[in-house]
């Protein structure tokens, strides 16, 4: 059973958002994309092996979690957390291709493309036995030892993989069943719903916003305007109870709430009427305070310049619209139907410390 189902991770729709309005000659723009590119095949894969993992009946009476970060004296973001009778498993995706060497002294990752290029990461082992040890310790806070696994999971075949040594599983996406299996068939009796309604009470969120502090890029770079889902433009215009694309004449009701969500996703989490008027490109400062006083709640009244918080759009899931990388199909485009819980829960090259997608 999926209790907390896939979603795209939040600074891959921050990074939807920024690449989507920056002009292709800022001098981030080819690192981004290529950043937001690596994000995407990420979440692509984990959305995969969700799918793959819903469709095993002997994980029926299992609990799954997508992206689980929990209160711990070590860092924790698991990929995919799977819950059983038999012990928690931990399930790190590695979606890459080329050729991967995992060397043992030092524990690295070598990856070399087919251009030649030899990129060096930090070796998942290290990660997944950080998120084992870590599981440990949070469940010790609640008096449970249970067994947990690990493995690292590449999803595709499209990866040819040296090892050093022995280490934890290395598991191809399609030997996951038989791993699973095989955890399965000694089971210990866990009471998994007493786990899972701790871990559902305990869940975080990281949210790297905003963006261009992130990054450190000066928000006049950025586009203004309302984007057409449409055709791809930025401009549509404000008319009476509808957005107007001049391009294609597309009208929307709502188009303004995606504009607010990136100025929230890349500037802050406040905003002016002015600040609104000059990102969405209203000139009448009363339609844009009808329009934000319908969206939002103020956050601090001060006449001209109340401001209002951005933050509760969150409570209502950004859209993951259309990438806007034009060098391949958008992999978040695929899941057009969002997995559905059946219980509602609350740069790249020489990199060695970032966590490979």
């Amino acid at each position: 059973m999926i209790v907390k189902p896939f979603a795209p991770s939040s600074l891959t729709l921050g990074l939807q958002a920024l690449v989507r309005r920056l002009h292709p000659s800022h001098p981030q723009f080819t690192t981004l994309q290529q950043e937001l590119k690596n994000k995407e095949a990420g979440d692509f894969a984990e959305y995969y092996i969700l799918k793959e993992l819903e469709k095993l009946p002997q994980l029926s009476d299992c609990h799954i979690f997508h992206n689980v970060m929990l209160p711990t004296v070590l860092p924790m973001q698991i990929d995919i957390l799977v819950i059983t009778s038999s012990g928690i498993i931990i399930l790190e995706i590695k979606n890459i291709r080329g050729t991967v060497h995992f060397k043992n002294d030092p524990r690295q990752l070598i990856r070399t493309l087919d251009t030649g290029e030899i990129q060096v990461f930090t070796h998942p082992e290290i990660q997944l036995e950080q998120y084992i040890q870590a599981m440990h310790y949070f469940l010790n806070e609640y008096h449970i030892t249970i067994p947990i696994y690990g493995a690292i999971v590449f999803p595709f075949n499209n990866v040819e993989i040296h090892r050093e040594g022995e280490g934890l599983p290395i598991v191809m996406g399609r030997e996951l069943p038989m791993y699973l299996h095989k955890l399965l068939a000694n089971n210990k009796g866990i009471a998994t719903t007493e786990i899972t309604n701790i871990i559902l009470s305990q869940l975080q969120h990281s949210k790297p916003y905003p963006l261009c502090r992130y990054y450190q890029i000066d928000p006049n770079a950025l586009q203004r305007g309302v984007f057409c889902e449409n055709c791809g433009h930025f401009g549509m215009e404000k008319r009476k109870r509808i957005w107007l694309c001049q391009r294609c004449q597309h009208r929307c009701t709502d188009a303004h709430v995606q504009a607010l969500k990136d100025y929230y996703m890349l500037v802050g989490d406040t905003i002016t009427n002015r600040n609104c008027r000059e990102f969405l490109k209203i000139e009448c400062k009363h339609v844009t305070k009808r329009l934000l006083q319908k969206t939002l709640q103020p956050s601090c009244n001060s006449g001209k310049l109340t401001e209002y918080n951005l933050s509760c759009l969150l409570e209502t899931p950004i859209k993951v619209t259309e990438s806007p990388l034009k060098v391949r199909k958008s992999p978040l485009n695929v899941p057009k139907t969002p997995l559905k819980p059946k219980q509602s829960p609350s740069k790249t090259n020489q990199i060695t410390s970032k966590k490979l997608r």
